[in-house]
């Protein structure tokens, strides 16, 4: 059995980890390169460096298993040859096709705009590149396989390549239904943790887990994200604890937040509830999301994963200077933004900044992703509270300490990160 780490060991995002023996092979994410981590690269490069590395070390049998859909793990899919299985959780193709429904819907409605004008513009053309794109992506996404989700306390059925056994287990990160592997080849004994941390709604189960199958493990493959910040990894209840104050304090309240993290979406719904706010969302995408949580997840989690917020549009303008509210936002909804800005008065109104401060503080990241400080920057009145979707150093001592594996290996980490 070997172990190579294409990407990921001196950089935070881009994974990609391969597991082979004499006849068969998996890869661990097939991420895109982060803003700021890595060389940027290009589709084209994207597209050829896949190539490269499916033509060396070919195997009888091969798949690509996705811990979670965040792109910086599961972007490169759609250059993973044809012959190649994929796998990925239910929540994870969920989100994927709510993204790309959503996409495919808007540049639809604008293609068909710009037909009825008859324009041939560069818009124009721009919206059907869109159309194209996610319809393309929309496809892709059907050919790829899933495990089915088993009750909490039920484990997951193994799926073999070859002679290769792969076990996903729940584990807890800042997006929906993310996972970690358990893998089995040539009688060694595997542990790939994805992204985790123990602090979110969903974290208690980490340790559990790990104490009760993490057993006579050769190799653990560990996230290292937090090893050279001194970020402090505060439990969501305190961040919903933390925003049910400020939001007693302006009337009118904005919350920058990812729509696929729902622990976050459940902190921000609690918080606005307790400080009495009606809570208000403006993106079809969010709203998607939300409705495809409620209905996987409200029952399980006795209403925490529950959501009816308010679609806001400019009718509802008046009800919400009566009653105040809470708004989730997204940074593609700045232009939206702005203009229910200036309709409210500033020394009422707040920013809750709940993404990583690096998007702003760090002048790499803005300089190549400035879009949240240009968001944040539109307020007179910002407070951050957030906290991390990763683990804490203390945490990965705690994960280390718990598997007692053989060896360590340590990825999606800064350069010179050590343990």
């Amino acid at each position: 059995m070997k172990i190579k780490v294409h990407r990921g060991h001196d950089q935070i995002g881009g994974c990609i980890t391969e597991i082979s023996t004499d006849t068969s092979r998996i890869f661990i994410d097939f991420g895109q390169n982060l803003p700021g981590n890595g060389e940027p690269t290009t589709p084209e490069e994207d597209e050829a460096m896949v190539k490269e590395i499916f033509a060396q070390n070919k195997k009888q049998y091969e798949a690509v298993f996705y811990t979670h859909g965040h792109e910086d793990h599961i972007g490169l899919f759609e250059y993973i040859p044809e012959d190649v299985s994929q796998y990925m959780s239910e929540g994870t193709k969920g989100l994927l096709e709510i993204k790309y429904d959503v996409l495919y819907e808007g540049a639809n409605l604008k293609v068909n705009e710009f037909l009825e004008k008859e324009c041939d513009s560069l818009e124009y053309s721009d919206a059907l590149n869109r159309l194209i794109y996610a319809d393309n992506k929309c496809k892709l996404l059907n050919k790829i396989q899933v495990w089915q989700r088993t009750s909490p306390r039920k484990v997951l059925e193994s799926i073999c390549i070859g002679d290769i056994k792969v076990t996903p287990f729940f584990n807890c990160h800042s997006i929906y239904d993310s996972h970690m592997f358990f893998i089995e080849a040539d009688d060694k004994r595997i542990w790939h943790m994805g992204d985790y941390r123990e602090h979110g709604y969903l974290g208690k189960g980490l340790i559990p887990t790990l104490k009760k199958y993490a057993t006579d493990i050769d190799v653990l493959i560990t996230e290292g994200t937090m090893l050279k910040r001194e970020d402090k990894c505060i439990h969501e209840h305190i961040v919903s604890y933390k925003m049910q104050n400020v939001m007693r304090a302006f009337k009118y309240v904005f919350v920058l937040a990812s729509a696929t993290d729902i622990e976050r979406l459940a902190a921000i719904k609690r918080a606005s509830i307790d400080a009495a706010k009606p809570l208000y969302i403006s993106s079809l995408f969010m709203k998607k999301t939300m409705v495809y949580f409620t209905e996987r997840e409200s029952k399980l989690s006795k209403g925490l994963f529950s959501f009816e917020p308010l679609f806001y549009n400019d009718r509802m303008l008046k009800k919400l200077k009566q009653t105040g509210m809470t708004m989730v936002v997204g940074t593609s909804q700045m232009k939206r933004v702005k203009g229910l800005l200036d309709k409210l008065p500033q020394e009422e109104t707040l920013l809750i900044y709940s993404s990583w401060d690096g998007y702003y503080k760090d002048p790499e990241q803005v300089k190549v992703n400035p879009k949240y400080k240009e968001f944040r920057d539109m307020f007179y009145n910002v407070v951050d509270i957030h906290t991390s979707g990763h683990a804490d150093r203390q945490t990965i001592e705690k994960v280390i300490k718990t598997v007692k594996p053989k060896e360590v290996v340590c990825i999606h980490k800064e350069l010179d990160a050590t343990l």
